[in-house]
């Protein structure tokens, strides 16, 4: 009788997805790794402070002209995150 080997990871990934737990841990990984994620154009002049409840994104920008700029940039930032993480739940980005 064979038996269907699989790697630890790739079962712990699916659980994961099952239960919809991989959400809180993209969310985590986000504000933890801000840097690793974006290049410095984005990861210089902002920073992931929290998600709100409602799945919104806070940034905090370093200077009110980066603000607005990165205001003009949250499609960007946007499609960025959900395409490395594909099934994180993200309404909107508020910077501040």
């Amino acid at each position: 009788m064979k038996h269907n080997v699989k790697a630890i990871g790739s079962i712990l990934e699916t659980v994961l997805k099952d239960i919809n737990a991989e959400d809180p841990i993209a969310k985590k990984k986000i504000i933890s790794d801000w840097e690793d994620l974006f290049d410095s154009t984005i990861s210089k002049v902002c920073r992931p402070v929290e998600f709100t409840e409602d799945d919104v994104l806070i940034l905090e920008a370093i200077s009110e002209s980066w603000k607005n700029e990165l205001k003009n940039m949250k499609p960007i930032i946007l499609t960025a995150l959900k395409s490395k993480f594909n099934r994180l739940k993200i309404k909107d980005i508020k910077i501040i």
